[in-house]
């Protein structure tokens, strides 16, 4: 196997457990887009904003700014001071991306959150080049997943109707499984540890 091959095996495997979050928040926010944002082709407007807006929690808000309808301007604003956060995580990772040709950097810049944050922040490779090919690669496995996932909900959501009481949990519910997971495995490290 090549390095290159090596690198993409490697930013597959560490996508697949974000694969599945992705998944099923995706479909969830695409199910509450169809169902709120009250516009035709739900489907196609939602992938649109996944890919041009990578952010779960713009995605399952954003169909009732449609639908209450709110400003090109306000949205903006609003995405900006949603999303801001991110930031903060791409000024720790300037010295990690220096030297990464400007369009490359700005569609690592697009697709940062926090799991692919987590997943670039750490990893270390010796050479610059295998670590701007993982970054990409994982940026592009994690932004399709969201894509993929916001669009079959919405095309799903608008067909089959599908009610969306209870489908914004979905986020909450899996920060909750996320926390109890890492709880849990803190506790039976010290519990081993003994």
């Amino acid at each position: 196997m090549t390095r290159k091959s090596a690198i993409a095996v490697m930013a597959f495997k560490y996508s697949l457990p974000i694969l599945m979050g992705y998944g099923v928040m995706g479909f969830a926010a695409g199910v509450v887009f169809a169902a709120c944002s009250g516009m035709s082709n739900p489907a196609l407007w939602s992938g649109f904003i996944a890919a041009t807006s990578f952010s779960g929690t713009l995605q399952f808000a954003i169909g009732n700014w449609f639908k209450d309808g709110w400003s090109a301007v306000l949205v903006a604003l609003t995405t900006f001071a949603i999303s801001f956060r991110y930031a903060f995580y791409g000024l720790s990772l300037i010295g990690k991306w220096r030297g990464i040709g400007v369009f490359k950097k700005f569609f690592l810049i697009l697709g940062l959150t926090d799991e692919n944050y987590a997943l670039e922040s750490s990893r270390h490779f010796v050479r610059k080049c295998d670590f701007e090919r993982y970054c990409l690669l994982l940026t592009s496995f994690n932004l399709s997943y969201w894509v993929v996932g916001c669009t079959l909900g919405a095309l799903l959501g608008d067909v089959l109707q599908i009610p969306d009481k209870g489908v914004d949990f979905v986020m909450a519910a899996l920060f909750i499984t996320i926390l109890t997971d890492q709880v849990r495995a803190l506790f039976c490290r010290k519990g081993g540890a003994q």
